[in-house]
């Protein structure tokens, strides 16, 4: 059994780092940009979700919450470099324990097509942040970012992403495939409770733990 996170994960992990710890929650929707059945179809499993990023200094945990079916959780151990993935589906519950390293996620390819444009005069107000526009684009997507200077968050060793884009972003939306994707910050705190719970490496009961190549 395969543990891929989606390509969208891949677009919130910046190069900042002083805050040591927090939390970060997104909600996220999907418009359909053609009527194929196939996309209207991806658009319907997207509905009602979000993204919530717990973090510490040793520590994180990534929750991806899909249209209410589909549950993927990853917590990392940063120092020990392992990582415990769970998923929850109408098929199951399954765990996999494995390496930091094998964390499978879909990078954003930068090559030499891809571009960044700060347009730092266009401005909008998120969480209370004053945010600018930044623009990443290349022959294969475009992804429209609102960043904020006013806070500074280092999730960037996770290498999702790259550090052509400055500021930390709390809205962003990317069009592939037919699909345009947005994400907005609902929730920050800059500070974590239960961060023994939150962190534990202990698998939940009535998941089943396959092996990495499974």
């Amino acid at each position: 059994m395969k543990f891929l996170l989606p390509i969208t994960f891949s677009l919130i992990f910046i190069n900042l780092y002083s805050q040591n710890e927090g939390l970060l929650q997104y909600s996220i929707s999907a418009n359909a940009l053609d009527t194929s059945l196939e996309t209207r179809q991806k658009v319907g499993l997207m509905r009602n979700s979000s993204l919530l990023i717990c973090f510490s200094e040793a520590f994180a945990r990534v929750e991806f919450k899909m249209g209410g079916n589909y549950d993927i959780i990853t917590i990392l151990d940063k120092v020990n470099e392992k990582s415990l993935n769970l998923m929850s589906s109408p098929m199951g519950k399954f765990a996999k324990r494995a390496s930091a390293s094998e964390l499978q996620t879909v990078p954003i390819n930068i090559d030499s097509t891809s571009q960044v444009e700060v347009l730092k005069s266009e401005l909008k107000t998120i969480l209370g942040y004053e945010c600018y526009k930044v623009v990443l684009k290349n022959d294969s997507y475009r992804i429209d970012y609102w960043c904020t200077d006013e806070i500074d968050i280092d999730l960037s060793e996770y290498k999702l992403t790259n550090d052509m884009i400055p500021g930390f972003p709390l809205e962003f939306s990317a069009l592939s495939e037919g699909i345009q994707m947005k994400y907005k910050a609902s929730n920050i705190k800059l500070e974590l409770n239960n961060k023994e719970t939150l962190f534990s490496f202990e698998v939940p009961v009535g998941y089943t733990v396959v092996d990495s190549g499974d």
